[in-house]
């Protein structure tokens, strides 16, 4: 059987309109949340700080990928052995805030050293970590 143009015209309830109405609302709000993160250049996928290994398999390095400040990290299965040190605590971005990602490290063949690299403007700095206070230090690299 056919159906009769009263059965094929559907009316929304006010429940279905209700609905339809809070989604369109939801619908701008994420529009205006995107325009928002994207007028503030962020994105959410970068994670702020990174943990590099060392050769050393209880030794690791802790980035703030935003900052260049670095930490040494030491874990242990004993307690009293773990804890971390910082080797760079200057904000060398300048304090322009690029925003995380900025930053990163590269192993070098040393076990002790690495290449720190500013993304942004191609700055380098030469890292080393230790566990004597002497043996970690970063230097620029001109």
């Amino acid at each position: 059987m056919g159906q009769t143009q009263a059965q094929a015209i559907h009316k929304p309830s006010k429940h279905e309109i209700a609905v339809d109405s809070l989604l369109a609302k939801i619908d701008t709000l994420l529009m205006i949340n995107n325009q928002l993160l994207e007028h503030l250049d962020i994105d959410l996928s970068l994670k702020r700080y990174k943990l590099y290994q060392t050769e050393n398999i209880y030794t690791l390095l802790q980035l703030d990928t935003k900052t260049g400040r670095i930490k040494q990290v030491q874990w242990s299965l004993d307690s009293d052995n773990e804890g971390s040190v910082t080797i760079n605590d200057d904000d060398l971005s300048y304090g322009y805030g690029y925003g995380s990602g900025s930053f990163e490290l590269y192993p070098t063949k040393n076990m002790y050293q690495f290449i720190l690299l500013d993304k942004t403007d191609g700055r380098k700095w030469h890292v080393q970590w230790g566990i004597e206070y002497a043996k970690r230090w970063i230097r620029r690299i001109w």
